[in-house]
């Protein structure tokens, strides 16, 4: 099976291991815009490194607009010349249906054949211009892989009826547990926070939270507009954005990870890798009830009220104050890295999807259709 798979996010190498893994098992090739750089993004980057071997083929490709995950489109040429040599059974866009690049793939779909997916993980309806897009993506699209339910749910609410798959966009795997595992300190426990350090993120909550806890201190990667306020709190040490090196040394750090994020008006939380990240390295994890983080932490973390700072608090006294607890979240959320976001649990489902939209009794989705 031949899948071309298309995405801004492959931008950034740290996301290179769900490749390395699905294309044991495809042949694969990658399409990604050769620069890619927004602030709204933990990892921006921007020239894009090209991948010199393994299990794929990467074409870095000029864009027309750049910075706007939804409003970029590929030089037509280059992708042009892809499509032309490689001839693909499947082509697996990883962007939202209201996006131009989707369209474009949509729209070149009659003259190359292939299969068309996919990526949705909206899950409210977002203020952005893109109702035409997206009926049209829906029409020619064979198929849709969906970051959580409500995405899917969302979707079909919208008028997307061909066949559809929940499947997380990323794949994990445990990290071996530490020789010598941080124990932590009565007087100097730490709880640590990855991302953008913007309001949404309840990182305001998680400070008001920490402040009725004597002995709690906050270590925070990631960067943006509260970053000066929150230097200025004794209690905060702020280390910026972080590549994946940096990151192996800040979960060694660490006795929690929280993610306190508050549903916006027309956003709210999609998945919150972050949470998963920490259960592979071996941290307990606590998530507000906003968006996909109750989906994303199951029964392997303690999912607290959106906003409720109190609640927030007695969340993070009880896995400091209770080891049994914390060391049985930290084995629930291993046991459900391998059990439910493992990177060879999710190529196997994403290659089971591409398998089912080849199959005889599938029929392709035309435009006229």
């Amino acid at each position: 099976m031949k899948v071309l798979l298309v995405s801004n996010i492959y931008g950034y190498p740290g996301n290179w291991d769900k490749l390395d893994e699905l294309g044991r098992h495809v042949d694969l090739e990658v399409v990604t815009p050769d620069r890619w750089s927004t602030p709204e993004e933990l990892h921006p980057v921007d020239a894009v490194p090209r991948h010199g071997g393994g299990t794929w083929i990467h074409h870095p490709l000029p864009t027309i607009m750049q910075g706007n995950p939804f409003r970029y489109l590929y030089h037509p040429m280059p992708l042009l010349r892809v499509l032309r040599r490689f001839r693909p059974d499947i082509v697996h866009v990883e962007q939202e249906p209201e996006s131009l690049s989707l369209l474009e793939l949509s729209l070149l779909k009659p003259i190359f054949s292939y299969r068309l997916v996919f990526v949705a993980w909206e899950n409210v309806h977002p203020l952005r211009r893109g109702l035409a897009f997206r009926a049209l993506n829906y029409r020619i699209a064979d198929g849709g892989i969906f970051g959580l339910t409500a995405a899917y749910a969302r979707a079909r609410r919208l008028g997307f009826h061909r066949p559809g798959a929940v499947i997380a966009q990323y794949g994990f795997e445990n990290r071996p547990a530490l020789e010598s595992p941080r124990q932590p300190d009565k007087n100097a426990f730490v709880v640590g926070f990855a991302g953008r350090l913007v309001a949404p993120k309840g990182i305001r909550i998680l400070q008001t939270a920490v402040e009725q806890l004597p002995g709690v201190k906050l270590l925070l990667a990631g960067d943006g507009p509260l970053a000066d306020e929150l230097a200025r709190d004794a209690r905060v040490e702020l280390l910026g954005t972080l590549d994946r090196a940096a990151m192996a040394q800040f979960w060694k750090r660490i006795d929690l990870l929280v993610l306190p994020s508050l549903t916006q008006p027309h956003a709210a939380e999609q998945f919150g890798r972050v949470l998963i990240e920490a259960m592979a390295n071996g941290i307990a994890v606590i998530g507000s009830t906003t968006g996909g983080i109750p989906e994303a932490i199951g029964d392997a973390g303690i999912v607290v009220p959106e906003g409720d700072a109190n609640a927030l608090a007695a969340a993070i006294e009880r896995v400091r104050s209770d080891p049994h607890l914390r060391a049985e979240l930290i084995a629930r959320g291993r046991e459900r890295v391998d059990r439910v976001y493992h990177h060879d649990i999710l190529a196997a489902r994403t290659i089971a999807f591409y398998e089912s939209l080849l199959s005889p009794e599938t029929q392709p989705a035309r435009i006229s259709s």
